[in-house]
């Protein structure tokens, strides 16, 4: 699925396949409807004749300002990528292209359809509908521990919800945790708000990290703990503490249990 730093480096992407190049015409290749929460016609109406100008990105959220002043929000679900071709031939499951004027075209690609493609008044219209916290990488250190302190929740699971800050996905909160040597089982209103503001303050390290190595996981240091994130898989600090798996909140979790007790 992609996180903050895929989104991150698919905004990169967008911007310099798309950006200020005139939309000639858009392409819909999903019969089902599935990735379009807006109507061909309005976003025949907002994109065609325009240009893109300006991204932003709010945690696995990417949105791109046209000349007119709409906005375009593009969200990858689990499968959702972007690829730039000039060829008649389309990428593998593309539900969805852009033709720019200058012959290019870019597909919204996703294997499994739970991508977005929508016209939103503003970032911060959709922030406010959807009850989107801000990203990651920009808030407050004490805004973190306020909003988790008194929160009897398990910290695994406050971590992946979205609504106070966007932008931490399922490995990266088991790499924070991890790196914190916190158990995602443990409630946050039992946790230090020395300790919550040393997480996020990894998770911000971590995410930068990523988007400096494009995200290409083969390229992350030998410790990080996403290289050895499978059952029974052991992380060379702790060569006598195999890793387990668990569900917390309904999702798969590794810890090494020598280093994350409860």
């Amino acid at each position: 699925m992609p996180e903050l730093p895929e989104v991150e480096i698919m905004r990169r992407y967008f911007e310099s396949a798309a950006l200020n190049k005139k939309i000639a015409a858009l392409e819909f290749h999903d019969p089902l409807y599935k990735v379009f929460k807006s109507s061909t016609e309005e976003l025949n109406e907002a994109l065609v004749a325009s240009q893109f100008i300006k991204t932003e990105r709010i945690g696995k959220y990417l949105f791109a300002q046209t000349n007119r002043g709409k906005w375009l929000h593009l969200h990858f679900g689990m499968t959702g990528d972007l690829e730039l071709f000039r060829s008649e031939e389309l990428p593998k499951y593309t539900r969805f292209v852009f033709q720019f004027e200058d012959g290019d075209k870019l597909a919204f690609k996703d294997l499994r359809k739970f991508g977005v493609i929508q016209i939103v008044e503003s970032p911060e219209a959709y922030q406010a509908n959807n009850t989107l916290g801000d990203d990651l990488l920009t808030i407050d250190p004490q805004y973190f521990v306020d909003k988790l302190s008194k929160r009897k929740v398990a910290i695994k699971t406050a971590l992946l919800d979205q609504k106070y800050y966007a932008g931490i996905g399922n490995w990266i909160a088991d790499e924070v945790l991890f790196n914190c040597g916190v158990h995602p089982k443990k409630p946050c209103n039992e946790i230090s708000s020395t300790k919550l503001k040393e997480i996020l303050k990894d998770a911000q390290t971590v995410v930068l990290e990523a988007i400096k190595k494009d995200t290409h996981y083969g390229d992350f240091p030998q410790n990080f703990f996403v290289n050895y994130r499978k059952e029974k898989a052991l992380h060379p600090n702790h060569p006598n503490s195999p890793v387990e798996r668990m569900v917390v909140g309904g999702r798969g979790t590794f810890i090494v249990p020598e280093k994350q007790k409860l």
